[in-house]
């Protein structure tokens, strides 16, 4: 990357594509032992201590955090036409409703609303708990997922040493209440509050997440049914957990590398490159990005270069005045890693992920395997903070591919299609990474045909 054009990215894109406190435990279908997104080992019992929840906003306070909050999306927001939507009546529908809410949660709950109406996951308001969450890498999760299956709601990925796992929570149950409600009521609820994002993927995703969340320490109970039809009725509590970037690896019995990646987060490249270098005389390697939900432009594009000799165009962002930030792959001083590879997507990759499998697919470095990924690749140059203790993000920078593909709203499109399946879930079966394996040896053998 060149000096100038790096300082510049370094000035201006400091972004978190898609943060793990909107879409991450969301994460469907992550595999053999997985864990939930978001849910590592270590359990905590709370936010850092200096965490206190703020005097509660006058009404005057409210309508000054609410004119902010549009008056920056309105001068800074990366397209002029808002995504189609008139964000001028947006405003004279919500204020008025601003001297009707009862709490400072309800008046962040109609901000959220108003933001929704842009229809994109990156452009958010964050409450001040969530802001404290994100600062301190941490989240609120029960140690599962949900997520639609077959059409149904279905637990996607267990953290293995959480309270839903001692619970007798397993993969491929199907969830019929939450807190004594049927859980399909909770549904069309909370996808009604939460309005539009970039993508119907990125909205299941956002309400899946938003029907399981709470405040820590709290309770969460939920009404299973078994593979064998009988019923289990479970009571966990939510746990803040540590959530940040982390690299699992190991050699699979075929002979093949994979690498799972949670979130590009500096400077996760290091335990990346340490990885691919234990697994770099392997003759293909699996790369899974399922569930990564984004993270830093940088270690993208760091990690890029581990996979090419050459400097590659990595695409560009776009601002709202029309320059455009070119980006490219890092220099690694080692020899890049020269097997095949194929990489491991679906509902839950996004941004980062979205660019990363994207863009290998256009080289032909990499084939594509999963599921269509979210769309929801924007750039956030940096998040805003508000009276109160919230924050706004806000996308600053459109995004095309080096062959010009915008893949907001599209995302990326697998070479080959994984369904997920409820019996897989409950037999403990990834027949992503199996058809990931068929399509290396498959990748090898006409390599080798061809010599």
């Amino acid at each position: 990357m060149r000096t100038e054009h790096g300082s510049r990215l370094r000035r201006f894109i400091s972004f978190f594509i898609l943060i793990a406190s909107v879409l991450s435990s969301a994460s469907s279908g992550a595999g053999i032992g997985a864990k939930a997104a978001g849910a590592p080992a270590a359990w905590h019992g709370g936010l850092n201590a200096e965490y206190r929840a703020p005097d509660s906003l006058s009404l005057e306070e409210r309508l000054e955090v609410f004119d902010e909050v549009w008056s920056e999306i309105n001068e800074k927001y990366y397209d002029p036409g808002f995504n189609g939507t008139n964000w001028g009546a947006a405003r004279e529908r919500f204020r008025p409703l601003v001297g009707d809410q009862k709490s400072d949660e309800d008046f962040y709950r109609l901000l959220k609303q108003m933001v929704g109406e842009l229809r994109d996951a990156h452009t958010r308001f964050h409450t001040p708990r969530e802001r404290k969450e994100r600062e301190q890498l941490q989240t609120v999760s029960a140690g599962l997922s949900i997520f639609e299956v077959e059409g149904q709601p279905v637990i996607t990925a267990i953290d293995p040493l959480s309270e839903a796992s001692r619970a007798g929570i397993e993969p491929g149950m199907i969830v019929r209440t939450i807190n004594g409600t049927p859980v399909l009521d909770i549904l069309k609820e909370t996808q009604a509050r939460i309005g539009g994002s970039s993508s119907d993927r990125a909205v299941r995703l956002r309400t899946y997440r938003r029907v399981i969340d709470g405040e820590a320490d709290t309770p969460l109970r939920l009404g299973l049914k078994r593979a064998d039809g009988t019923t289990l009725n479970v009571e966990v509590m939510r746990r803040v957990v540590p959530d940040g970037a982390r690299v699992t690896s190991r050699r699979l019995p075929s002979g093949y590398g994979y690498i799972k990646l949670n979130l590009w987060k500096s400077p996760i490249h290091k335990e990346f490159k340490n990885a691919l270098k234990q697994l770099i005389d392997t003759p293909g390697l699996i790369v899974d990005l399922r569930g990564n939900p984004g993270g830093e432009v940088n270690e993208v594009l760091r990690i890029a270069g581990f996979f090419f000799n050459l400097r590659v165009p990595f695409g560009k962002f776009l601002t709202r005045s029309g320059k455009s930030l070119e980006l490219f792959t890092g220099k690694d001083e080692d020899k890049a890693y020269a097997g095949s590879v194929v990489i491991l997507i679906n509902e839950g990759s996004g941004s980062g992920s979205e660019m990363f499998s994207g863009v290998m697919q256009e080289n032909g470095r990499a084939i594509v395997i999963g599921r269509q990924s979210c769309g929801c690749l924007l750039g956030i140059a940096r998040f805003r903070k508000v009276k109160g203790g919230g924050e706004l993000a806000i996308s600053e920078l459109g995004y095309t591919s080096p062959r010009g593909r915008t893949l907001e709203g599209a995302g990326v499109m697998p070479n080959g299609e994984i369904t997920l399946r409820i019996s897989d879930l409950q037999r403990g079966r990834d027949l992503a990474v199996e058809e990931a394996e068929n399509s290396l040896r498959s990748s090898i053998r006409s390599s080798s045909e061809l010599r």
